[in-house]
């Protein structure tokens, strides 16, 4: 019996260990925390803000002045003749139908170039990463959102902003 107690805790004391092993070389990044707080993360940032506000203001231009002729239209619907007012009416409708349209390809192409914005600050931080996990003999660095619960010294969010900001000031949108 005390053989085999002995062997039992000589085999987990050699599972343990290479368990041990194996999870020393694991990290992880927040990908959110580099976007928002990295000098090229911030220029994004900035740049879509300024294409978004420019995006709404010409949104409020657009519907203000289809507000007016709306306005415009339902003030003259006794004066005019039914035919005259119905093509008043279709020819709004076509207005605001295109108008429609505009704002959703805006929109869309606005998603397109955060999309494409946040795809190029990943392809540049790849190789800074690489280069990092190389010189500290690192196996694995994980994103943050693909980890449940994890210690928060194995967080090296913060290391690699500071090379990121180091080697890349901005990213421009294009």
């Amino acid at each position: 019996m005390y053989k085999i107690i002995r062997y039992c805790v000589f085999i987990f004391c050699i599972f343990s260990s290479n368990i041990a092993q194996s999870i020393e070389g694991v990290y992880y990044i927040d990908m959110n925390v580099i976007m928002n707080n990295s000098f090229a993360g911030k220029s994004i940032i900035k740049q879509l803000n300024k294409i978004d506000e420019s995006n709404k203001n010409s949104f409020k231009q657009t519907e203000a002045l289809l507000k007016k002729e709306e306005e415009k239209i339902i003030s003259q619907k006794n004066i005019l003749e039914k035919n005259e007012f119905d093509q008043k009416v279709n020819l709004l409708k076509q207005k605001i139908l295109k108008y429609k349209n505009e704002r959703a390809n805006m929109l869309n192409n606005f998603s397109s170039k955060k999309n494409d914005a946040q795809s190029s600050l990943t392809n540049k931080l790849t190789p800074i990463i690489a280069e990092y996990a190389k010189q500290n003999s690192i196996s694995f660095i994980l994103t943050k959102q693909s980890i449940i619960i994890a210690k928060t010294d194995l967080d090296l969010t913060k290391t690699i902003i500071k090379i990121l900001d180091e080697k890349l000031k901005t990213i421009k949108i294009k």
